[in-house]
């Protein structure tokens, strides 16, 4: 069977804590215990028939267990998950410390009630991959600034995220304006000007119908206060539950900009 990629791993992880699974296993004192959810992938993932017993350190749970390991471990270094038992007097197992058993943390437990569902890569190429089906469109700008983004949400950089994804948003607005003015120098001298970004977009949505110029608006608007936000000189207390929204609404923005393409860069007279 081919070796799994640890971003899958991940989300089967993260799926499996909002989903519990009840096999008559213990997870001792532990939010998880990651045997426990290996063979559950094995299971459910690849259909296997063999009695749940016999998967219980077989060869296949062995064979995924890297993938699973590194997994958790990025779940730790974001902040969500932390090994260890919930709390003192919990009981714990002797392989527990060597990495088997994982219990949420304050912050964990708020990202899966607020964000929980999206699945964002931790592998920077499978980061570019994503964001790099918009490029056509979006351009490389676009692709390089996102990408980034993503891999300073996988570094906790939250602050850093938050900036890089409003430097993506407005790689979006002036690849709509471009394809629109078909006059890059123009949307330069516009976007650059006083309440550059507010012209550009009221520019970008002449001619669009209601329904998508609104949405339009709403991202870029969005997005535009992270930016801000991220940009002013004080100290700031984002998070990685505000950093991961801030990349979720980058990606809805791109995937809702992709697929009003036509009508957002149709010429208009100005």
């Amino acid at each position: 069977m081919p070796n799994l990629h640890p971003d899958d791993a991940s989300a089967f992880i993260v799926d499996y804590i909002r989903r519990p699974r009840n096999e008559g296993y213990s997870s001792y004192g532990y939010d998880i215990y990651l045997p426990h959810i290996i063979v559950a992938y094995i299971r459910e993932v690849e259909k296997s028939t063999e009695h749940i017993s016999h998967l219980h350190g077989g060869q296949r749970t062995r064979d995924l267990s890297p993938a699973f390991y590194e997994a958790a471990w990025t779940l730790c270094r974001r902040g969500l998950l932390r090994p260890g038992v919930r709390r003192l007097g919990e009981q714990a197992t002797d392989d527990g410390s060597g990495g088997n058993g994982y219990s949420l943390t304050s912050i964990g437990r708020q990202w899966l009630k607020s964000a929980g569902s999206l699945r964002l890569p931790s592998d920077r190429t499978r980061m570019t991959e994503l964001f790099g089906g918009f490029a056509s469109n979006l351009g490389s700008g676009f692709v390089q600034r996102a990408s980034e983004a993503g891999q300073c949400h996988n570094f906790g950089a939250y602050l850093a995220c938050c900036a890089m994804c409003g430097a993506a948003a407005e790689s979006i607005l002036l690849s709509v304006a471009v394809a629109k003015v078909r006059d890059e120098g123009a949307v330069l001298s516009l976007y650059r000007a006083t309440g550059g970004r507010r012209k550009t977009i009221e520019r970008v949505l002449v001619g669009v119908r209601e329904g998508v110029s609104s949405q339009f608006r709403n991202a870029t608007g969005l997005l535009s206060y992270w930016r801000d936000e991220a940009s002013h000189g004080s100290a700031s207390d984002i998070s990685e539950i505000e950093a991961h929204e801030a990349l979720a609404r980058l990606l809805r923005f791109a995937q809702f900009t992709t697929s009003n393409w036509q009508e957002l860069t149709r010429p208009v007279s100005a």
